[in-house]
């Protein structure tokens, strides 16, 4: 069952799907539109599951899910996967994309998630850079809040900085 992304409580599961590209308005509505309609018929076990959908900053779209009603199965998991697969075929666009986003300027970029120490020592990400972490700490939608957006500096590429010859 449908509900607003604002109505749901800070402790609601969320997923991220980054997309490999920026969306344009035209994508991040279409997107939300015709997701809305998925989240609104989501179940598990043939229980309505109470969730939202939402795009933020035209790259990242975030499943949002109140466990406390009723939690996500393995088989509604995997229907909400087809429907990234299913979008991104008809837009063209990778929404599995598992390279590090961070800010440049107002400008997401992306470098290889196998190449944080090149991104470090050739000055492409400093400490004070904002990264955008992935799903594997970002569970709910307070970590969202709190916890999406750090400093290189306060990420897992912290180790990194030690252990570089950065250029003066």
């Amino acid at each position: 069952m449908y509900i607003s992304f604002e109505q749901l409580p800070q402790s609601a599961r969320i997923w991220i799907y980054q997309a490999n590209r920026t969306l344009t308005d035209n994508e991040v509505s279409l997107v939300e539109t015709a997701l809305q309609p998925a989240v609104t018929k989501w179940a598990a076990h043939g229980t309505a599951l109470l969730a939202s959908v939402k795009v933020l900053l035209n790259r990242f779209v975030i499943i949002a899910l109140d466990e406390s009603q009723y939690e996500a199965s393995g088989c509604s998991i995997d229907a909400s996967t087809r429907w990234f697969k299913e979008m991104g075929a008809q837009l063209n666009v990778d929404f599995f994309d598992r390279s590090q986003a961070y800010l440049d300027g107002s400008e997401i970029k992306t470098f290889s998630i196998f190449q944080p120490k090149k991104a470090i020592e050739s000055g492409l990400i400093a400490a004070d850079t904002i990264v955008f972490v992935n799903n594997n700490h970002i569970q709910t939608l307070a970590d969202l809040s709190t916890n999406w957006q750090i400093k290189a500096s306060e990420s897992y590429l912290k180790r990194f900085f030690n252990n570089v010859n950065i250029p003066a």
